[in-house]
């Protein structure tokens, strides 16, 4: 009997130290980052900027921001100077305002400009185009042609009131004579200026009076 007890509390000791063991926590792993390169910065937080600078106020960004705002060093301001009809204008103008310290950008540009009225009468072929030449010769009427799908040119005029009175007198003749805009493409010129004081260019607008001075939104 004596010796049951002993091996009783033999197998409580061995139970007791199997459920020690088997609590005992996994040893935990810890693992070391390799050191960042040289040249790559860290990402630090706002909270570890402040913790770092002694301050918590997370609204200090505004301020930032103050001190630097987006966009900051980018022009304010943008003119355009023109438009030149002659090149040789633009750049004496372009040399002027480069004395006065300014670093224009010389622009060319394609446009269609008016060069006056075309009177003509539209007909309804060939036949009826000669009796209307005919007619116009009986009369002393100059200035006229047959031109394509047989309308007959009856001359441009620069004013459109010189126009007006040309076919006024066509009319008199029986005829309904059509005005319409005739133009031409010509090149003209510009200076595109950053920072740009009007008060400084103003001589430049003094000394070419058909010139004009633009606001624009920097690019």
């Amino acid at each position: 009997m004596r010796y049951v007890i002993y091996i009783l509390v033999v197998a409580n000791c061995l139970y007791f130290a199997w459920n020690m063991i088997g609590d005992t926590p996994e040893a935990v792993v810890v693992r070391t980052l390799p050191p960042l390169p040289p040249d790559v910065r860290s990402l630090t937080t706002l909270q570890e900027r402040h913790a770092s600078t002694g301050s918590g106020d997370v609204s200090d960004i505004q301020e930032l921001t103050d001190v630097q705002p987006p966009g900051a060093g980018a022009p304010l301001t943008c003119h355009v100077l023109g438009p030149f009809m002659v090149a040789a204008e633009m750049q004496a103008a372009e040399a002027r305002l480069r004395e006065l310290g300014f670093e224009p950008q010389p622009r060319s540009s394609d446009v269609q400009k008016q060069i006056g009225y075309w009177v003509y009468l539209p007909t309804l072929g060939h036949e009826q185009a000669l009796q209307v030449v005919n007619v116009l010769k009986e009369n002393k009427v100059k200035d006229y042609f047959i031109g394509a799908e047989d309308l007959v040119s009856l001359g441009i005029y620069r004013e459109l009131a010189s126009a007006n009175k040309h076919r006024e007198r066509i009319r008199k003749l029986g005829f309904e004579p059509l005005i319409e805009p005739r133009y031409s493409t010509g090149t003209v010129h510009w200076l595109d200026l950053e920072n740009f004081e009007t008060s400084a260019g103003q001589q430049i607008l003094e000394e070419y009076p058909e010139i004009r001075l633009k606001k624009l939104a920097c690019q």
